[in-house]
């Protein structure tokens, strides 16, 4: 009965771990349901506006952030089966909220640290960088990296230290961006 549960983790494992070269499909099919999400967000009329006029619109631009946000984070979840939640933060709370300079900070809930979270982590970031960087965005151009992935345990979060430690601060707390409740009715 072990072998039996240890091959089925293994196997397990294989669906939910991509292989390297899905790594740049799964980046490409992020971005473009996120461009796609934060379209939805506008009114019907601008929805249809070409992609250079887009970016210049403050609420699509937020839309997109946070439709990236939330896609990366579910990706994450169904990689890592034990991903409890997934927050975004901001680097710092001086960041000019208006204005976003491209970056995606996570913040990854799990029972104990995992190499693997961080080795998908920055695979998608070279993946998500190249394909952002393909939409001609200032905030993407020169960018080596995107997407920052942290981790927080239960653990760091009830003492507040480490990466818990901005559970508790003034200016900056992490937003949770999966999962998400569902509204009844």
């Amino acid at each position: 009965m072990n072998l039996f549960h240890h091959e089925r983790r293994k196997e397990s494992a294989k669906i939910i771990a991509p292989v390297a070269q899905d790594f740049g499909q799964v980046a490409h099919d992020i971005c473009e349901n996120a461009l796609n999400d934060a379209k939805e967000q506008l009114h019907p009329l601008v929805r249809n506006a070409e992609l250079r006029h887009l970016r210049k619109r403050r609420e699509f631009v937020q839309a997109f952030k946070l439709a990236l946000e939330r896609r990366i984070a579910h990706k994450l979840a169904v990689w890592q089966p034990g991903v409890q939640a997934v927050f975004q933060f901001d680097e710092s709370w001086m960041e000019n909220r208006d204005v976003w300079d491209g970056s995606i900070h996570l913040l990854v809930k799990v029972p104990r640290l995992s190499n693997a979270i961080k080795t998908f982590g920055k695979k998608l970031d070279q993946n998500l960088t190249a394909c952002l960087q393909l939409l001609g965005w200032s905030c993407f151009g020169r960018r080596q990296s995107i997407l920052e992935v942290q981790q927080v345990t239960s653990n760091e979060l009830r003492h507040g230290i480490s990466y818990g430690a901005m559970f508790h601060a003034v200016y900056s707390v992490p937003v949770k961006v999966w999962p998400l409740k569902r509204s009844a009715g």
